[in-house]
This record gives structure tokens, C-alpha cells and sequence, in this order.
């Protein structure tokens, strides 16, 4: 049997197949294979005369996941894979420009399984996936990195009580299953770090029961159909060529809309910032009240009233672009959450004084991001000091709406001057407004970001030397006596195995560590 390279659309699914594979599982294989494509060479797929898989399905669905990614999400999902990260940079471009020369042409390594009979070929269905040997632990932990094997998709230390069904323990990576209802546990410390397996499945989960990818704000930030629909262009360039005719005209006459919004969705999904919904949980869970009052006077996206409405509390978000306020209220209609159609600085109008329990908030970042061509709106104004100032109109009347004794957490990051490149000191500018405003700090933490494109564009930013932000800053304010918290927020309990978790070198930390209260 020789093996033959085929174009990938000849080899079909084996529906018959017994074999399965989680979707953590599946994003490994993926990531193996776009950071080791030889594997490829080593272990075609094995196909019968008509092209069925008997061997390989997986990595088949695997290599058509890939030719359906844009050049963008390529880059992406490579920064973020450690093995990439290992590599010299010189390596990494091969590996990018070798899956977009693949893409132009995907293909695949086959063998024929012209040999095997019908009853044979069921045989080898079976003995392809079974495996007989066992894993030396030993040599595993002496000879190999621990995550090196966990990227690679090889389950070893696994908490036991996770396989046999107990969500109580407390592991890197929860079993798929794990519920919303779950008790979920993140360390409480003034780290959080979002690329943790841990939080990546809890994101998924409410990703997919939120169903919030942004679409309001594609056409204000992405507003050109040549960027909207960039490989649908580039694909169609000769094509229009031969016509005559523009990219506008060709959208209109011979794509349809479903490829459209086929299109628009991978520029969406990778192009507009959404609010991270573990974040969100977290903020409620910690620094909110069992069924109390949240609002926000910068709403934006429906991820924060939707998580905190999930979570039994009722919910009022102030939001300027009507666009977005509907499509916010159709997604939260029956949950006790509403979005109202304001600047948000009339937040008073709508929110009577010492009513409500927290204020969340993510303001617009600047100009990072421009939201709408409304005057009013902080991202659409010509100078920061103007963009400051509503920020600063809108928090004052923000903290006249919450009672006494209770938490503001505001979400930012600096942003840096585009004409000379200082930061603003955004961050700064904040604090100082909710301490004139009678809600001093009173935490302030740090939300790591995962790495997405960052690593691709890190030497870039070196040539001025500019350090590529992988964090956010989440400043939590409190208004009224800091004694009153034991008395009005119930303890968080967490359990040993937690606790244990969360413990780092125990008499090791440098002296002068601890925080004294």
C-alpha cells in the first residue's frame, strides 16, 4: 500500500464510525496538527475504494475545521498554542505561511485500504482505535512536561473525583459536562488568569447559552464590505475580474445572504471585543448580594445584565445605540433584566437614588474601538479630556443610585495617545473620579487576557519598543464603612481541596508579602 496525496473534499466522513471525541479534545488534535503537520506525513488516513475514512476521521474533521479558518484565526489559534510559542520566529512564519499555502489547495496524506475485505475493513474500524499498552506514570512525570502532555491530549493525574462524577474537587481543566449550576471556584486573588482550562470551559458554556457575538456593533466597526467579507474578496478577485465589475455589486448579484453572514461571522467573532462572562459571574458572585439590584450605566453588550439576570438578580443597563438596545432586551426578554435607550449619563433619570446594590461597568476605551457616529457617544469624541468628562458625568450620577455599604467595579485598560504614543493614564483617571465621587479603591485586580494574535504582533510592537498589553484592570470601589462588609456580605466558603488549590510555596514568599488587615 503507497500513499497518495488527495485533494481534501475527495475524502468522506465515516458516519459509521463508533469513535467520538469531546470538543476539548477535538481543539487539541486541531492544535496538534497545525503546530506538527508532519504528523500528517506519519499517519496518513486510511480510506477504502471510495474514499470513506476507516482511519483518521478525526484528523479529516480536524484538517476541515482548518481550511475553513481565515488567515486571521490561523494566526490566533497558533500564538496561542505553547508548542508555537517554543519556536523560533523564523519556524513560526514557516508554520503561517505553510497552512496558507495549504489552504490555497487543502490536501491530505491517504492509503488504500484496496486489500482489506468488507468484514476486514469493519475489523479495522475498531483495532485503528483500540488501545492495548499502558502508560508508564513514572516515566511521564520524570521525562515529560506536565502541560506539554495536557496540550497534547493525553489525560494523566486526572482528580478521580471528577471521573467518577464529583464536581467538588478542584482541577485545571473541568470535565466537560460541568453545569452552570456547578459550584464554580476561581482563586481569589488579585490575578485572574482567563487562559486557565478551568475558565476557557466555563466561557464556552455561557458563550453558547448567552449567544451574544456582538452582531450590533459589526456595522459601526467594521464598516467596509471589502474588510466585512475580506476572504470572500480575496477569493472572488479574478472572478470579478473577468465581469468587470465591483466587489459591492458582485456581493449583490451573485452571493447569497447565508454566505454573507457566513463570511461576516468570522471577521465578527475575531474583530469586536465581547465583555468575558466568567468575569461577570465573578463580579456578581463576589462582590454582589443573593437576588439584589445591578446596573450599568454603560451597558453595551448583554453579557453582564444576562449573566447577572442567570444568577437571580434583576438587572438595569443604560445604553445608547437603539441598535443595540433591542437586540440586548430580545435576548434577555422573560429574565428580570432591562435595557434602556440613554446617554449614560441621565442614568438618574431612570434609576432612583440609594436603590441599587452594584454597579458594573466596561466604558468605552477611548477611541480603542468607535461604537457609533452619535455626539454623544465616549468613543466618537475628538479629544480624551471630552471623552473623560461624560465618563466622569456618567460614574458621579452612577454612584448616587447605590446604597450605602456596597461595590462599584469598574473594567479598564489604558490606552495609549495614537499621535505619540504615551498612555493616558486611563486607569489613573478613574480612581480618581469615584474618590471625588466618596467610593475610595479598595481592590484592584488584574484580568489576563489570552494571548489570541498578541505574540504575532509583540516583535512589531519592539520596534518602538511599545510591550504588547495581555491584561485588563478591574478597579472595585466600595461606598461607606469597609466594617459594615462582614455584616452585610455572607462569608464565601470554600472547600480544603480548594483552599490547597489555591496555596502557593508555602514559606517561600518573599518577606513583607502578606497583607495586613
Amino acid at each position: 500500500m503507497k500513499t497518495e496525496i488527495v485533494h481534501l473534499s475527495q475524502i468522506q466522513v465515516n458516519g459509521a464510525n463508533p469513535r467520538k471525541i469531546s470538543d476539548t479534545k477535538f481543539d487539541k488534535l486541531v492544535n496538534s496538527i497545525l503546530v506538527l503537520p508532519k504528523m500528517l506525513e506519519l499517519r496518513p488516513i486510511v480510506v477504502d475504494n471510495t474514499f470513506v475514512a476507516l482511519g483518521g476521521n478525526m484528523r479529516y474533521r480536524a484538517l476541515t475545521a482548518i481550511a475553513d479558518m481565515d488567515e486571521n484565526e490561523i494566526k490566533s489559534r497558533l500564538a496561542d498554542i505553547r508548542d508555537f510559542q517554543k519556536k523560533t520566529t523564523a519556524e513560526q512564519d514557516y508554520l503561517v505561511e505553510y497552512w496558507l499555502r495549504w489552504k490555497d489547495k487543502p490536501t491530505a496524506q491517504i492509503i488504500k485500504a484496496t486489500e482489506l475485505s468488507e468484514d476486514e475493513q469493519r475489523e479495522f474500524i475498531i483495532k485503528d482505535n483500540v488501545g492495548f499498552g499502558e502508560w508508564d506514570m513514572d516515566a511521564l512525570a520524570n521525562e515529560w512536561d506536565e502541560k506539554d502532555l495536557d496540550d497534547w491530549g493525553l489525560d494523566v493525574w486526572q482528580n478521580k473525583e471528577w471521573e467518577e462524577g464529583n464536581k467538588s474537587g478542584g482541577t485545571n481543566s473541568a470535565p466537560a459536562n460541568t453545569s452552570l449550576n456547578d459550584r464554580f471556584v476561581v482563586p481569589p486573588f488579585s490575578i485572574l488568569d482567563t487562559r486557565k482550562g478551568y475558565w476557557q470551559e466555563r466561557k464556552k458554556k455561557w458563550r453558547e447559552l448567552i449567544g451574544d457575538m456582538g452582531e450590533s456593533r459589526n456595522d459601526t466597526l467594521i464598516q467596509s464590505p471589502e474588510i466585512k467579507y475580506k476572504d470572500l474578496y480575496q477569493r472572488t478577485r479574478q472572478h470579478r475580474e473577468e465581469l468587470g465589475i465591483s466587489f459591492k455589486e458582485y456581493l449583490d448579484k451573485y452571493v447569497p445572504d447565508d454566505v454573507k453572514e457566513h463570511e461576516a461571522g468570522k471577521i465578527l467573532s475575531a474583530g469586536v471585543s465581547l465583555l468575558d462572562p466568567v468575569m461577570a459571574e465573578i463580579v456578581c458572585r463576589w462582590f454582589g448580594l443573593e437576588n439584589c439590584k445591578t446596573f450599568d450605566c454603560f451597558a453595551g453588550d448583554s453579557v453582564f445584565g444576562y449573566v447577572s439576570a442567570y444568577l437571580g438578580n434583576d438587572f438595569t443597563g443604560i445604553e445608547l445605540r437603539p441598535e443595540q438596545v433591542s437586540l440586548n432586551n430580545e435576548r434577555v426578554e422573560g429574565m428580570t433584566a432591562r435595557y434602556i435607550c440613554d446617554d449614560g449619563q441621565n442614568v438618574a433619570r431612570h434609576i432612583a437614588p440609594a436603590s441599587q446594590d452594584l454597579l458594573f461597568s466596561c466604558p468605552p476605551y477611548f477611541d480603542l474601538e468607535k461604537y457609533s457616529d452619535l455626539e454623544n457617544d465616549a468613543s466618537n469624541q475628538d479629544s480624551y479630556e471630552d471623552f473623560i468628562k461624560i465618563l466622569e458625568n456618567a460614574f458621579k450620577s452612577a454612584v448616587t443610585c447605590l446604597k450605602d455599604d456596597r461595590f462599584a467595579v469598574i473594567v479598564v485598560g489604558d490606552v495609549r495617545d495614537k499621535s505619540m504614543g504615551f498612555y493616558y493614564d486611563f486607569c489613573g483617571d478613574i480612581k480618581r473620579i469615584f474618590k471625588e465621587a466618596g467610593m475610595p479603591l479598595y481592590n484592584e485586580i488584574i484580568l489576563i487576557e489570552t494571548g489570541a494574535s498578541t505574540a504575532l504582533r509583540a516583535s512589531r510592537y519592539m520596534e518602538t519598543r511599545k510591550v504588547a498589553k495581555m491584561h485588563q484592570n478591574i478597579l472595585v470601589f466600595y461606598k461607606g464603612n469597609t466594617k459594615e462588609i462582614k455584616k452585610t456580605f455572607k462569608k464565601i466558603e470554600y472547600a480544603s481541596e480548594d483552599l490547597e488549590l489555591f496555596r502557593v510555596d508555602s514559606g517561600n514568599e518573599p518577606a513583607g508579602t502578606e497583607e495586613t488587615v
